[in-house]
């Protein structure tokens, strides 16, 4: 791998190192291929875990100057699954998501410092409930691979984790139960045509 490019997910969502034939990349995030998975402590007790089954992204990547990449992630909230579907209906209300209102949660990268050839972190805003925040993510690429269905395309792989505090975003509801700090793990790949 020559480079190590910053591009998800879902939250996510990342960066990679490419051996790039053309001076930007255009990437595709394969939502069947993706999964943002997050946590929260119950009564500190346990966590309650649970996902965001719809996500899509998209990024472009400069060789030259992968720092500077372009990468957008949007997650439908109402695609959230915890497992129960009496919490499902209760989280999408004003007290927590407030998903009428608020129907996406956005991340768009503002940034990438490479801690090593596969690892670093990407930072950017995530809008959640109508508030934007900054957020850090520790991105490992996992390699890439050409696509069993497809000659013409190569698949990149990508695991992103971080903590984010509910409450910077408005949802203050029930912290005396329910934790503030989520923990997030997104998986993805992101599909590039091998025609770039």
């Amino acid at each position: 791998m020559q480079r190590f490019l910053a591009v998800l997910m879902m939250a996510s969502v990342i960066a990679l190192p490419l051996p790039l034939r053309a001076e930007t990349l255009f990437l595709t995030l394969d939502p069947q291929h993706t999964h943002v998975m997050f946590s929260v402590m119950h009564l500190g007790l346990a966590r309650t875990h649970g996902t965001f089954d719809k996500v899509e992204g998209r990024a472009v990547v400069d060789r030259n100057r992968p720092e500077s990449a372009v990468v957008e992630v949007s997650i439908d909230v109402a695609s959230l699954d915890s497992g129960l579907d009496a919490r499902d209906a209760n989280l999408m209300g004003g007290s927590w998501f407030d998903a009428e209102d608020h129907p996406r949660m956005n991340f768009v990268a503002t940034g990438f410092d490479p801690s090593g050839e596969s690892a670093g972190l990407l930072t950017g805003d995530l809008t959640l409930r109508g508030v934007t925040r900054p957020v850090t993510l520790d991105v490992t690429y996992n390699g890439s691979a050409g696509d069993p269905f497809s000659s013409r395309k190569t698949r990149h792989g990508f695991t992103a984790t971080g903590v984010i505090r509910r409450s910077d975003f408005g949802m203050d509801f029930g912290l005396d139960f329910v934790g503030d700090e989520i923990t997030l793990t997104i998986d993805t790949e992101f599909l590039q045509d091998t025609d770039d």
